[in-house]
């Protein structure tokens, strides 16, 4: 998978917007680095999100991806960020149970989540971890089960969610791919809107044909693809992914050489340090 054209030949899943290659040493680079271009790619998705969901003050979003390593984490941490800088009450879900993720990039802890509640050991109270960043809470997938499946599609799931979008403006939640297992189907009738990601030269043509045309069959509602890890061309052209995303803004993030540092300045500072590290290195 390669550009818009690539995704828009295989399936008519709508494109909602793209993430930019992360060059930042923190995962969750909208919280440590807010001034860069990764970020602004973050905000701008926010931005298509919310025309996505106009008259609804409270939602929840779903991602998953057709397989391993397309960056479905890394995009829902970072999502939860830029979601939790509305200053509105948000929560970052791990509900890859198979594969525990997310907590340690918050310096958290995987003792207890989502599995203790589905078994009544514990409380939500108890599951709920506060994060180092204001507004964003984390319920991380806890102790792996024997039936992740089975857990998810348990009477005791529907009601912790219920209780959940209660409490929470946004809830994010972070899926094992669905090209794999079949969890992610079983959240959607809760969501209210599903991401599938994508990743730029990574992605396999065929398998996201399948899986695109998968949600298609199901008439899976609110389902959009986003591209992930997007690097412009070293001509400083990129890929064309100022796209009109159908929800009323094109954004063209003039990805010139240096990416427009003269505005985000935590990507001038990162590229400053890392020459002066070579020039150090580089002496005789």
């Amino acid at each position: 998978m390669v550009n818009k054209n690539d995704i828009e030949k295989h399936t008519s899943l709508p494109v909602i917007g793209h993430v930019l290659h992360n060059k930042h040493d923190s995962n969750i680079v909208a919280y440590t680095s807010p001034k860069s271009a990764i970020s602004e790619s973050f905000r701008a998705l926010r931005t298509n999100l919310q025309y996505m969901t106009q008259g609804k003050e409270k939602f929840t979003i779903l991602i998953t991806s057709t397989s391993v390593s397309e960056g479905k984490t890394f995009t829902s941490m970072n999502l939860a960020c830029i979601y939790a800088q509305f200053n509105r009450k948000t929560l970052l879900m791990g509900y890859d149970l198979r594969k525990p993720k997310i907590y340690q990039d918050f310096g958290l802890k995987n003792t207890v989540g989502i599995t203790s509640f589905l078994i009544g050991k514990s409380s939500l109270e108890e599951i709920i971890q506060k994060s180092p960043v204001p507004n964003l809470d984390i319920i991380s997938a806890g102790p792996v089960p024997p039936n992740p499946a089975e857990l998810i599609a348990s009477p005791m799931n529907v009601k912790m969610l219920a209780q959940l979008q209660e409490i929470y403006d946004y809830i994010i939640i972070d899926t094992p791919p669905v090209g794999i297992v079949t969890d992610a189907f079983l959240l959607i009738p809760y969501t209210d809107v599903n991401i599938l990601l994508v990743r730029q030269n990574l992605t396999n043509k065929k398998v996201f044909e399948s899986i695109a045309g998968d949600f298609e069959k199901r008439n899976v509602p609110n389902t959009t693809v986003l591209v992930n890890d997007v690097k412009p061309d070293r001509s400083g052209a990129g890929y064309g992914y100022g796209y009109g995303y159908g929800y009323g803004y094109g954004y063209g993030y003039g990805y010139g050489h240096g990416y427009g540092y003269g505005y985000y300045s935590d990507d001038a500072k990162k590229d400053e340090d890392a020459s002066m590290f070579k020039k150090l290195f580089s002496r005789s």
